[in-house]
């Protein structure tokens, strides 16, 4: 591996772990509020709600490698996974807030939207958060600070998930005024915008040192096995 001198600062680490205040808005919103929003708000059965998430956590555990396996083989001026934090951010937004509309459609039809959303969203995540998660291990070769920068990333998942767990339900609440689909919608866009800002900003602010070995040609298949 080819390592570039200095180490990140402060403001950097704390840029990394911005990407984890947005990663929990997704992924508390889906522990918490998924099952809830597609039964009382969109009107779906639960058994339909529980087979979509079977489905989809299955297909996920393929997309995920392969996902890996891309960001691997990356290359750009940013770096190989910089990129697709920047490259997903805007998407990753904009379908999580689509996952909480609901549309004026028939029983089936929202079962379908849910699913085409839910998909989308389960997708963008790993798109995202696989090279996010891999972006720590080549900001330094420095493994102290490596450990320095998952503790700024510990503290800003927990931040994510108190401000998820505190503010979702009240802001339904507030935005909704009775009107629950309303208020999903408008709470979930406002998070999701979120996600966008701190998504850039953890691009922005980051920066890729180590650098592998051009010699090195990993197996495709092997990656994936």
């Amino acid at each position: 591996m080819k390592n570039s001198p200095s180490s990140p600062s402060r403001s950097e680490k704390i840029g990394y772990s911005l990407g984890d205040i947005a990663t929990n808005f997704f992924f508390q919103s889906m522990i918490l509020y998924q099952t809830r929003f597609y039964t009382d708000t969109a009107g779906l059965s639960a058994v339909a709600v529980g087979t979509m998430f079977l489905v989809l956590r299955l297909a996920d555990a393929v997309f995920d490698p392969v996902i890996g396996a891309l960001a691997d083989r990356t290359e750009t001026r940013w770096g190989k996974f910089r990129p697709w934090v920047l490259w997903t951010s805007i998407p990753f937004g904009v379908v999580f807030w689509l996952v909480y509309v609901t549309p004026n459609f028939g029983p089936q039809g929202k079962l379908i939207y849910a699913y085409v959303t839910y998909t989308l969203v389960m997708m963008l995540y790993s798109a995202n958060n696989t090279p996010y998660s891999a972006l720590m291990g080549v900001m330094t070769p420095d493994a102290s600070e490596r450990t320095s920068i998952a503790s700024y990333r510990f503290v800003a998942a927990l931040i994510g998930q108190f401000i998820i767990q505190a503010l979702a339900l009240p802001l339904v609440d507030k935005f909704g005024g009775g009107d629950s689909a309303k208020g999903w919608a408008v709470t979930m866009g406002i998070f999701g915008a979120l996600i966008v800002v701190l998504n850039l900003a953890t691009f922005a602010t980051t920066r890729e040192r180590v650098r592998p070995d051009p010699a090195q040609r990993p197996s495709l298949r092997a990656d994936l096995g």
